[in-house]
């Protein structure tokens, strides 16, 4: 997972054993990560119970925030949404708080969940993908409010993503189908409209299939990672650019492979996280 942990601008990566208690925080410098340094003695990130863990700003004070999408158990049946977050104790030590519940209802989505800023007020909002509607759970900065149906049971055939993509500060609804991209922009319909046809060019990775602002313009771009190489399209803010290489040669993660702005640019970075270390391929 990654975020701006310390409100420095540059993000940084999370990680969590799901066999161990705590989570630890690997902080960028603009130029490489830091060793692990622990950032909570607990097991809330372990996804032991099949949580979902974003890391995002909940509160809107400029430092990412550890944020638990809780599936419903016995002890627990209307799961919930619970955030632990950023802050720097009174040792000055920076760290996560411990979680404090901030949505007692079920969110966690039949097909998984996204987080991004719905609603374009600075904090990190959750989305339930259900078989029978697209749920919100927005934050007002200091816990969740009631459940909003934000749009109807669609998503696409090779990736759901929620990205800004036209520039106004608010996440759009990014489907991605075998034969072209399709967005639902965010207005006040929320993403009930129609959605609309950004381009007929197929377009998904091989490895994984991401969305991130690569250029610095402020509208989330289309990432293609494939076997051989990287490519993207560009986002105008009304549609995507024909595909374009972006690195010739493979470049993923045996871990996982990430965007975010690790070097505090602007512009979202290529991250490969592998067994043993970490590569970032710099967006220029």
């Amino acid at each position: 997972m990654v975020g701006d942990v310390t409100g420095d601008g540059k993000e940084d990566l999370v990680t969590s054993n799901p066999n161990s208690y705590g989570c630890y925080a690997l902080e960028s410098t603009g130029s490489d990560f830091q060793g692990p340094q622990r950032w909570c003695d607990y097991p809330a990130l372990t996804s032991i119970y099949g949580d979902t863990n974003f890391i995002g700003d909940a509160d809107n004070d400029g430092r990412a925030d550890a944020i638990m999408v809780q599936r419903q158990t016995a002890s627990n049946p209307r799961g919930g949404i619970s955030v632990a977050r950023s802050i720097i104790d009174g040792y000055g030590r920076e760290r996560f708080a411990d979680s404090t519940p901030w949505l007692d209802n079920i969110i966690a989505g039949d097909y998984g969940n996204r987080a991004a800023d719905l609603d374009g007020d600075g904090d990190t909002d959750v989305i339930g993908l259900f078989d029978h509607i697209t749920l919100a759970a927005l934050s007002d900065g200091t816990t969740t409010l009631p459940l909003t149906g934000w749009g109807p049971p669609i998503r696409g055939e090779k990736a759901t993503l929620a990205a800004d993509a036209t520039g106004d500060g608010k996440a759009d609804f990014i489907l991605v189908d075998s034969n072209g991209t399709k967005v639902v922009p965010s207005n006040a319909n929320r993403w009930f409209d129609t959605p609309t046809q950004w381009s007929t060019t197929p377009f998904y990775g091989t490895r994984k299939t991401l969305t991130a602002d690569i250029d610095a313009d402020g509208n989330a771009d289309l990432i293609a990672v494939n076997d051989t190489d990287v490519q993207v399209m560009r986002s105008t803010g009304a549609g995507y650019a024909p595909p374009e290489l972006w690195y010739a040669g493979s470049f993923s993660g045996t871990r996982d492979t990430l965007t975010a702005d690790v070097d505090g640019d602007g512009d979202a970075d290529l991250i490969a996280a592998n067994d043993n270390n970490v590569q970032v391929l710099r967006s220029q």
